[in-house]
C-alpha cells in the first residue's frame, strides 16, 4: 500500500510533456495511475480485464456499470482525480446486494470478489462532493491469475 500512495503523489505531480508547467488534465491523470497500477498488479498476480472504465460525475450524482463475472478471483480498482472530496464505492450482486464495500472513492478503493458461479455484479461509483462542476474518475477490473 505505501508503494500505491507514493506512486499517487509522485503522478501528482506530472505534467504533460512538452508543457512542465501545465496542469495535467484530470481524466489523462487518473488513466496514467491506472496504467502504473497495472503494472504493480501484475507483479502480485492480478491481470487485467478488458479496458479502463472512465466516467465523470458531478456532486450528488452515481454511476452503475454492469460487469458478466465467471467464477474466478477478482478485484475492482476505482481512482478519482484529486479534485474528488467525497464518494463512496460499492459491489452489488444482481439482486442489488452489496457484496463488496463500501469504499472511499477518495482512498482509491480496492474491492475483491470471488464469485463461485458466474453472475452480473454492478460496481456502484457515487460522487457525494466535487471541487468542480465534474470530476473524473475510472474504474478497472483485474483477474487472479
Amino acid at each position: 500500500m505505501r508503494m500505491i500512495v507514493s506512486l499517487l503523489a509522485a503522478s501528482a505531480l506530472l505534467a504533460p510533456i512538452g508543457a512542465a508547467s501545465a496542469k495535467t488534465e484530470p481524466a489523462t491523470w487518473v488513466r496514467r495511475i491506472l496504467l502504473e497500477l497495472d503494472s504493480l498488479y501484475r507483479k502480485q498476480g492480478w491481470v487485467p480485464q478488458g479496458e479502463i472504465r472512465p466516467g465523470s460525475l458531478a456532486t450528488g450524482k452515481e454511476a452503475r456499470i454492469d460487469f458478466p463475472l465467471a467464477a474466478a478471483a477478482y478485484r475492482f480498482v476505482v481512482i478519482c482525480e484529486p479534485g474528488c472530496g467525497a464518494g463512496e464505492v460499492e459491489l452489488l450482486d444482481s439482486a442489488g446486494t452489496r457484496v463488496a464495500g463500501p469504499g472511499v472513492l477518495v482512498e482509491m478503493p480496492k474491492l475483491d470478489l470471488a464469485p463461485a458461479a458466474g453472475a452480473t455484479y454492478t460496481l456502484r461509483v457515487a460522487m457525494s462532493d466535487c471541487a468542480e462542476a465534474s470530476c473524473a474518475w475510472s474504474a478497472r477490473l483485474y483477474a487472479r491469475r
